[in-house]
């Protein structure tokens, strides 16, 4: 199953309702002063290939954004911890600004949610003088009552989760300050407001009923989000940018965040939102229903604004737009690029300063071939495809042969490098006879020989959140356990085999190998120098980039397949019951949300929830 979907009619904030809400809050002068800490979760297990450049060099969207929105709401004391760059924090020792935190946000993905179950558990060693902790991130948004009940003992956990965008804090933050009473701590005020049922009113919660038995807990489900239409409400990203901390080995924080000036330093890669949302609708893929099928996007002027704001503010030239699908709809894509080629940033046109960076599916840059040169003319410089399969025998998006060929001509013509992405299944075989495309090598080599600068290839396997798990599960394909062990989280990254119907589960692990292997190798890296196709000082950096990470890659992925080798491997015997069932609040029932629960028996009667707004 996927995420639930709010009506057509209710699917969007008001426009205005996300700029009144900062605006209230930054009226709330007596509540700037309470310390914010903003810690981004990061497992070192996923540090490996395709991930192992960027992941420490792009300081993420989501906890900048969230600073930004935050600091445009009035408070004054806030600090991003990125866990990539500070492995040793502990919420405990933190001080920021001369007082310990009053509120610890932690964002994780799935794949770091165990790091960020490690620093609630060790937040939670204050007691009664923690501070208030919140869970958000994509981990949340589909499994958010994992955060509930993560220690030895009871009550060790997450306070409250979010499970929607920026506007879901902020009216939780609201929420709690209408309920604190003078220099209360923000737990208690939130407290008060649980108990009182203040939180029903606010869509994208989840949190443990206050009548549900200690030795049973339930947690209270407030409903899928209400989206932002207009993001051009969202802050500028600048207060994001000036609040990190710096990176260092220490368990605390440093007296100062990170100076602007050395932002570039350690993040010369800018993340920044342009789009949301895709009009195709993958198995595999749980990005549509996040976006309750909608499709939205900043102006123009705004994310041309943007960028020039952090090439000036920050000497931030790479640039990653975090699209689901950047060429979705022509008209954006034509109206955005016109404008960041009108846009001069220090007296200079913007796009001879940047390298703009995106994703996109091979069938819709094809269907505007026409537009690459403006593309490159604006700043782009590479487009990520997710090709998945040349064949289309895995699933088809419109991706041809001769049609790859066609597409990586004209971006070759245009000055835009092409950078794949692939999977590999368990019915794709690893080399097929020559004119057929259908092994996982002959695609990779196909690729190189036609012009791809880089590679990436991962395997096929069913994502929480997405119509491909609970098959999974019914079909005792996906793993539990491994060599006795439980399988990480952090393994469930595209990269790692944690779900097969193959009777070699290790062989097709180390086809993954063997694919990086096949695109980055010594070999490669001569023909480049002498053949005469475009892009050749690209092609060579992603060669010497690939080469090292599969250094990196190759004891990790080796070891993961020995152990599927020798097992035992016990998989998920079909669906199971919520460790903690969550309640409608609507409508007082258990309910499943982005994986299927089996129903809970004999749930103790609960005070029906009662709706307070719609």
């Amino acid at each position: 199953m996927e995420l639930p979907r709010r009506k057509q009619d209710d699917t969007y904030l008001a426009d205005g309702a996300f700029t009144a809400a900062m605006e209230r809050l930054r009226s709330k002068t007596s509540a700037h002063d309470i310390r914010i800490g903003i810690v981004y979760a990061f497992d070192d297990r996923t540090h490996i290939m395709p991930f192992w450049y960027a992941d420490s060099r792009m300081a993420p969207c989501s906890v900048r954004t969230l600073a930004d929105v935050l600091n445009a709401s009035g408070f004054e004391h806030i600090r991003i911890i990125l866990q990539q760059w500070n492995r040793n924090f502990q919420p405990s020792q933190a001080v920021l600004d001369g007082q310990p935190l009053d509120v610890l946000l932690v964002s994780s993905m799935q794949v770091h949610a165990e790091r960020s179950y490690e620093l609630i558990r060790e937040a939670c060693t204050l007691g009664d003088q923690r501070p208030l902790i919140i869970a958000g991130g994509p981990k949340a948004i589909y499994e958010p009552t994992d955060f509930f009940d993560i220690g030895s003992e009871r009550g060790v956990g997450a306070d409250c989760v979010v499970t929607g965008e920026a506007f879901v804090l902020l009216d939780l933050l609201e929420t709690i300050l209408a309920e604190r009473q003078g220099a209360e701590s923000m737990r208690s005020a939130y407290e008060r407001a649980r108990f009182n049922g203040a939180l029903e009113s606010t869509p994208g919660l989840v949190y443990l009923s206050a009548d549900s038995p200690p030795d049973q807990p339930i947690a209270i489900n407030t409903g899928m989000q209400r989206l932002l239409r207009d993001l051009d409400e969202t802050p500028m990203p600048d207060a994001g940018y000036r609040l990190l901390e710096p990176p260092h080995k220490g368990v605390g924080l440093k007296p100062h965040p990170l100076p602007a000036d050395k932002v570039a330093w350690r993040s010369p890669i800018a993340s920044v939102v342009t789009t949301h949302g895709c009009k195709f609708n993958c198995s595999f893929c749980p990005i549509p229903a996040a976006n309750q099928r909608t499709w939205r996007h900043k102006s123009p002027k705004r994310i041309s604004a943007e960028i020039k704001h952090i090439v000036e503010n920050f000497g931030i030239h790479h640039i990653f737009s975090t699209d689901d699908n950047f060429f979705n709809d022509r008209g954006t894509v034509v109206d955005l690029m016109s404008e960041m080629a009108r846009t001069k940033a220090n007296g200079k046109p913007l796009g001879k300063q940047i390298r703009f960076y995106t994703e996109a599916t091979e069938f819709d840059v094809n269907a505007n071939l026409d537009i690459l040169p403006l593309c490159r003319e604006a700043g782009m410089q590479a487009i990520w495809f997710g090709i998945e399969d040349i064949t289309a025998d895995l699933i088809n998006k419109g991706q041809t042969p001769d049609k790859t060929i066609a597409v990586f001509k004209a971006m070759h013509k245009a000055g835009v490098h092409p950078m794949v992405m692939m999977i590999h299944s368990d019915n794709q075989p690893l080399r097929t006879p020559a004119g057929d495309l259908t092994g996982l090598l002959n695609q990779a080599e196909y690729l190189f020989d036609h012009g791809a600068v880089s590679y990436q290839c991962t395997y096929l396997g069913p994502a929480v959140g997405t119509r491909d798990i609970e098959p999974a599960a019914k079909d005792n394909i996906l793993f539990r356990t491994v060599a006795g062990d439980n399988v990480p989280e952090a393994y469930f990254d595209g990269n790692h085999v944690v779900a097969s119907k193959n009777e070699r589960p290790w062989e097709r692990q180390v086809n993954i190998l063997r694919a990086y292997a096949n695109f980055y190798n010594p070999l490669k890296t001569l023909r480049i120098l002498f053949d005469r196709k475009p892009f050749k000082a690209a092609r060579l950096a992603c060669q010497f980039v690939g080469q090292m990470g599969l250094v990196i890659t190759i004891p990790h992925l080796l070891g993961w397949s020995r152990k599927l080798k020798h097992g035992p491997i016990e998989t998920y015997k079909g669906l199971e019951r919520a460790k903690i069932p969550m309640i409608c609040v609507e409508s007082g029932e258990e309910i499943s949300w982005a994986v299927e629960k089996v129903p809970t028996p004999d749930l103790p009667n609960l005070r029906k929830p009662v709706l307070l707004s719609a």
